[in-house]
């Protein structure tokens, strides 16, 4: 699986670190030795914003947001996630704002991968505690 991050921030975003831990999550997920893509992309309030209003018909800028493209497709998915909404959300989490990108990259492939947590009560207790576990194994500082 090949991770592609496009940070259209000025903040610094760690590339590297982005791409071991998409990796680290596909590999446990079984998906790591496709040869598709997931495109990652750091962005704004204002162009969150926009992809919000667009595909959700929800006004105002949120977190993150997947686009599921499917499992056996070139490209499986984009993840969308907004730099300054994050960082204004970590405190309320007691994150840093590193560690909260973090969560919302495992947040977002989880999606990708067919995890659900508006459906019901069960499968978003399925998506969480995998999120809470890859989130407590693969993030350890920041």
């Amino acid at each position: 699986m090949k991770i592609q991050v496009i940070n259209r921030t000025k903040n610094k975003i760690d590339e590297n670190k982005i791409v071991e831990l998409s990796n680290n999550i596909l590999t446990e997920e079984k998906l790591s030795d496709r040869n598709s893509y997931i495109n990652i992309v750091i962005t704004d309030d204002e162009e969150i914003t926009e992809y919000n209003r667009k595909f959700r018909k929800k006004e105002g800028p949120t977190d993150v947001l997947s686009f599921e493209y499917g499992l056996n497709e070139e490209t499986i998915g984009d993840i969308v996630i907004s730099y300054e909404t994050v960082a204004r959300q970590a405190p309320d989490y007691s994150n840093s704002t590193k560690k909260e990108l973090y969560l919302m990259i495992i947040h977002g492939i989880l999606h990708l991968l067919g995890y659900d947590h508006e459906k019901n009560e069960k499968d978003a207790k399925i998506m969480f505690d995998k999120q809470n576990y890859y989130f407590g194994k693969y993030i350890k500082e920041g």
